[in-house]
């Protein structure tokens, strides 16, 4: 059975410091084994020639020079798409035939905001590199492979910055992605917001990507330490409660321990330190406590519900059409 992907795009950031080699082999995939009709956008923030001439092939190259923060490139390059339903592959990524088949029918339920795709490793063809992340109530992420997914399969899971299948309208919902965010924490924060807008997250683990795990964007310790600060007391009260803030607290010592010996194990947690009295975090973490307080002091407040990762179909409020089947 075939579906109308003319309300599908394909993203992919061209950065500065991305490896021409990584772009090209994740372009070259997505030329090869996209659907008909399938929007191709590279969002392009450096000097490219485009020595394969793919615009022959449709792809649109979206000029974004001037910008030097990933995500206001990426953010251009979504208010410039045309479809409905955006994926976003990192270059390094690989994507396989048919990988959009069992997507493009998950997104036929109107309310389901985001789609995680499985993730495996280039150099290691049958192991699983990411199943997503799972947020961690006291704040911290852990990315999922096979042997963690049983244990975490009704927790709250996030993008991995690998790869992601996101509703154009959910993104624009939450004023698209923080671009005060390193591009992991970024999606994170949006996925956050998506289900706070009442939009569904969910794993596909037919969905197969390779990835070359070298090629992906990393970051300095400490300014991820920061930003892992400044992510939790932005969602307090939506990924935890007030009796979590010990484990919040305590997670700092684990996370310490996990990296000594290395001198990464204190640029971390002086990270942490340091995010912990960021203003406009905090200010945003003392009302949404407050808030948290005066909740628990209703006498009938029901417990708080965990989102499952399980999407089940909600009545749809939606006016937009789901994508729809071609005859």
């Amino acid at each position: 059975m075939e579906y109308n992907v003319s309300r599908f795009t394909v993203i992919i950031p061209l950065l500065s410091d991305t490896p021409t080699e990584a772009f090209e082999e994740t372009l070259a995939s997505v030329l090869v084994h996209k659907p008909e009709g399938t929007e191709v956008l590279i969002a392009n923030a450096t000097q490219y020639s485009d020595p394969w001439n793919t615009a022959i092939e449709g792809t649109v190259f979206i000029a974004s020079d001037h910008l030097s923060n990933p995500m206001e490139v990426l953010n251009k390059a979504v208010l410039q798409s045309q479809g409905d339903i955006l994926h976003i592959l990192y270059p390094g990524t690989e994507a396989s035939a048919h990988w959009t088949q069992n997507i493009l029918q998950l997104f036929e339920q109107p309310k389901l905001g985001i789609v995680i795709p499985c993730v495996y490793d280039r150099r290691k063809p049958k192991r699983i590199f990411s199943l997503g992340i799972y947020y961690k109530p006291e704040g911290v992420l852990r990315t999922i492979r096979r042997s963690q997914w049983a244990e975490v399969a009704q927790k709250r899971i996030v993008p991995h910055i690998s790869a992601i299948f996101i509703r154009k309208k959910a993104l624009t919902q939450i004023g698209l992605f923080d671009t005060s965010f390193i591009p992991q924490i970024s999606y994170v924060d949006a996925a956050m917001g998506v289900l706070e807008q009442g939009w569904g997250i969910t794993v596909d683990q037919e969905c197969r990507i390779m990835v070359r795990p070298n090629y992906l964007p990393t970051t300095n310790a400490f300014t991820w330490g920061v930003q892992i600060e400044r992510l939790y007391f932005r969602w307090f009260g939506q990924n935890s409660i007030l009796t979590d803030l010990g484990k919040h607290f305590g997670s700092f010592g684990i996370d310490f321990w996990r990296h000594l010996p290395k001198f990464k194990a204190f640029q971390i947690l002086f990270g942490r330190l340091f995010g912990l009295f960021f203003f406009g975090e905090m200010w945003a973490f003392f009302q949404r406590s407050r808030k948290i307080v005066s909740e628990f002091s209703i006498a009938d407040q029901p417990p708080p519900v965990s989102i499952p990762l399980e999407f089940n179909p909600q009545p749809d409020h939606d006016n937009s059409p789901p994508i729809k089947k071609a005859a």
